[in-house]
This record gives structure tokens, sequence and C-alpha cells, in this order.
């Protein structure tokens, strides 16, 4: 078998290379020494992320199988950050899961036998927290009736490993931050605005598992040197920022009160699915990804990014957007 390795670092493929994700791990990988990277995008304000970040745009979607056969083929390993995400029920779960599948196995054609890697993209929010509040590793069992059925997708991938593909997994954290962006830390500081205080459920104890944007972008990027077929890894930095000191830190910058609200009435304010996230126990620890990548996190944690990091500016918005409402301007 041929092997590439990696640390030449010639030519990257990435799906999802204009997202929150992605556009940081195109940064990182060229300014690391790889001498291109190919972003799949959509779009011309796609096109425009990607030249500017001084990658090469490549027209696509997921479902342009030819595209994605062509890409990875080319390419000397390719990251899978894409996915259909579809919250509203509109797009059948079972739907979103034949486009990924079709997409990995047209990224696996060029990919068999040649020893280069694919890495994909899954979360660690769908598997089974300790019963006694321990941290848990990648053997944990996935939940038995899960929200979604996002795992379903990184089994699928996995399985190529017995075609001879070098496939591995990247288990994200349900919070990834940083950077003043992501979609769960905007949603709840944009809910606190709206409603002139920060809530959290009960007595606030549910602890939640993130990563900074940065740190996650360099594990897939050492996953690409250093995983082996079958691999999975939590991306996660701390495990223990509970859901009552993120509603107060969200509170002191937007600078509303902090209070303990009932399950019913989070539902009521915040939606189904905010609340769900905010009472679901995950304690993903990353040691295998220290032990065998060398990974290791570095970036600020979370409250702390919220209260004086790179939040600030978007809670500053956010407060005077609402201010001018009140006032009726």
């Amino acid at each position: 078998m041929s092997n590439p390795t990696p640390t030449n670092k010639g030519r990257l493929f990435i799906t999802g290379a204009t997202g929150y994700i992605g556009r940081v791990v195109t940064e990182l990988a060229l300014s690391s020494g790889w001498a291109t990277v190919h972003g799949l995008s959509r779009t011309p304000t796609g096109d425009t992320i990607l030249s500017n970040l001084g990658a090469t745009p490549i027209r696509g979607e997921l479902s342009s199988l030819d595209v994605l056969q062509r890409e990875s083929a080319a390419a000397d390993a390719v990251l899978h950050l894409a996915f259909i995400h579809d919250f509203s029920g509109a797009t059948p779960y079972s739907d979103i899961l034949a486009t990924d599948a079709a997409a990995v196995d047209a990224m696996a054609t060029g990919l068999r036998g040649t020893g280069k890697p694919l890495v994909i993209s899954s979360g660690c929010a769908l598997v089974e927290a300790d019963p006694a509040g321990a941290e848990t590793d990648e053997t944990a069992a996935i939940m038995a009736n899960p929200p979604l059925e996002r795992m379903k997708a990184e089994a699928y991938a996995l399985r190529l490993k017995e075609e001879g593909v070098r496939v591995s997994a990247i288990r994200l954290a349900p919070f990834v931050y940083g950077r003043g962006g992501s979609g769960f830390l905007p949603m709840l500081l944009q809910q606190a605005a709206l409603l002139g205080e920060s809530v959290y459920v009960e007595d606030g104890a549910t602890r939640s598992t993130d990563v900074h944007v940065d740190d996650a972008a360099r594990m897939y990027l050492l996953a690409v040197e250093k995983a082996k077929p079958g691999d999975v890894f939590n991306c996660t930095s701390s495990t223990n920022v509970t859901s009552k000191e993120l509603a107060g830190a969200i509170g002191e910058v937007i600078k509303v009160p902090v209070r303990s609200v009932s399950r019913e009435e989070a539902v009521k304010k915040l939606g189904p699915f905010l609340p769900m996230i905010l009472t679901h126990e995950n304690r993903s620890a990353s040691r295998k990804a220290m032990g065998q990548l060398g990974w290791q996190p570095k970036e600020v944690d979370r409250l702390t990014d919220t209260t004086r990091g790179s939040y600030v500016a978007f809670a500053e918005k956010l407060r005077s957007d609402a201010s001018q409402k009140t006032a009726g301007l």
C-alpha cells in the first residue's frame, strides 16, 4: 500500500470549508504548510470566503457526487465537515443520512488502498452520560433513544476501514465556541437580550462539554497525520461548566438578571430545543486524542471568552439593538 504521508502537506480537500469550523481549519491548514486547500462551496459568497482565506473554491454540494469523487481522488487528505443540519424537521432525517452516506461513498472511491486519510465529523453529545457523573470516553454507549440519529452517519463512514480506507472520526463537543461565533452560545445570548434575563433550568447543575474552535481545528489536522483506520476521538476541553455558570456568564455580558426556571417555563421562553441542550449531561473527555495525537487544548475557556473575550462585541450589539427596539427606534 502506498503511503502519501500527510506531513508532505500537499493538497487538502474539505467539505464544509465555508462553515464556522471549516473556515478555521482552512486557515490553520494553509498557515501550517499545506500547499493548497480545496474547499467545497455552494454559492458565490462561499467562493469569496474561501478565496479570501487563500483556498481554492470548488463549486458543488454534498449531492455533487462527481465533484466529491474527483476532488478526493486528487487530494492527499480529505476532511468531511459538511452535514445537512435541518432542525425544523422539514427534511426527513433518513434523507439527510442517505445524502451523507452517498457523499462519503463518493469521497471514498478514490481513497481505497491509498493510505490517504478521510476524517469525518460527528458529535459526543449523543452518548450516554455516566450514571455516577464521571467523564466518559470514546467507548461510551450511544444513546438508546437519541433526538437525532447522527451516529448512524458516523457508523456508516467508519465501516469503510474494512474497505481499505484510512477513515477516522472527530466527535465534536456540544459547545464549540470562540471567535464570537458558533451555534448554541450566540442563540443563548440572543435569547437573553430578547427576554431581558438569562435563565437556567431548575438547579442548573447539568454539566456540558465544550471546545474552542481553534483547538478543534488543530485536532482535525493532527488526525490527518496520526489517526489510524477506525479511530474515534472526542474533541473536547472542559467538561465541568454547568448551565447555571453559563447563564451567569451570559447575564454578566448582556447585563441582565439571571434566574432559575422550571422546564415548562424554559420551553415557553426558549422553545423545545435549547432547554433540551441545557439539561443534557455530557462530560466526554479527550484523553485519547491527547495521548495518541499529541493534542492539547490551549485556547481561552468558554466562560472567560463569553464575559471578556470574543463575545463581548456581539453582546454589545445585542444590547444596543434591544435598547433601540425598546425606545421605538
